[in-house]
């Protein structure tokens, strides 16, 4: 049975399957673009997500807007069962130091997630300890290393496997690598083109934002919208709400072959 830490790296292997390379659109003149509107960020709370038209997470958020809990179903019909429940621990200064993520479908697959920060208040390791009835069991501890403007640029196993990545001016994921124990090259996993000037759908809570980067993706400033990996090219539109943040998304993936594949997302936001 692979464990959750496992379970990370295995993801980045896995997307190695056959990267194909586009030229795609970049930002005017390798330029950042026009800043965020901040009242999004201080007004706005994500409720749930769909995956075409079917439930696949629910928010809760605190008085303070907080992300509490995150719940994560299946996706799938007719029996859209949950599969995982997050729950978001803070200190008294609402600092994230623990995630803990239960998982109903898989017997002894449950994680803790320790974080610790530098004097900076920067996250420096994430402990994933894995859940048994005789108690949790520390599995490994991934080490951040940060790079220009304090983007995170690596991830680094203690068993050597190590994630990169490398940003564009405005603080956007442009190529993501990985680099297997032993090996002395990286390889690249995904490419990024382009990317919207509005509000990234996981601004609001760093929690998801943590979540994300267990899984690869570290947090970027704008939405993408062209990128390639897995032998797919991709290509994204959104519809917005008046905050400029996303309400729909829809990716259109073109295999090396030329099938063609549509999802969609939507998004259930409170905005004040």
């Amino acid at each position: 049975m692979l464990d959750k830490s496992r379970y990370y790296w295995a993801v980045l292997v896995i997307l190695l399957g056959g990267v194909a390379l586009i030229d795609a659109c970049r930002p005017r003149g390798g330029e950042d673009v026009e800043p965020i509107d901040s009242t999004a960020l201080s007004s706005c709370i994500l409720l749930n997500e769909k995956v075409n038209g079917i439930l696949l997470r629910t928010y809760e958020f605190d008085s303070t807007r907080r992300l509490e809990r995150m719940v994560e179903y299946a996706g799938i019909e007719p029996n859209n069962r949950i599969i995982k429940r997050y729950t978001f621990e803070y200190t008294s200064k609402t600092r994230l130091i623990r995630i803990r993520e239960t998982n109903l479908a898989v017997k002894d697959n449950s994680f803790i997630y320790e974080l610790d920060y530098d004097r900076d208040s920067k996250l420096k390791t994430i402990r994933p300890f894995r859940v048994y009835n005789s108690g949790p069991k520390l599995e490994d501890s991934l080490k951040i290393t940060y790079g220009t403007n304090n983007r995170i640029s690596e991830i680094k196993s203690r068993t050597g496997l190590t994630s990169k990545w490398e940003y564009d001016t405005a603080a956007n994921v442009k190529k993501w690598f990985i680099r297997k124990p032993l090996s002395q090259t990286d390889s690249l996993v995904a490419e990024y083109g382009s990317y919207d000037d509005k509000v990234n759908i996981y601004a609001f809570a760093e929690g998801m934002q943590v979540v994300n980067l267990l899984n690869g993706r570290p947090h970027s400033r704008r939405n993408p919208l062209t990128y390639v990996t897995g032998g797919q090219s991709v290509e994204v539109s959104y519809q917005y709400n008046t905050k400029r943040v996303p309400t729909q998304v829809v990716m259109k993936f073109k295999s090396s072959d030329n099938t063609l594949r549509e999802t969609v997302f939507s998004y259930e936001l409170n905005c004040k």
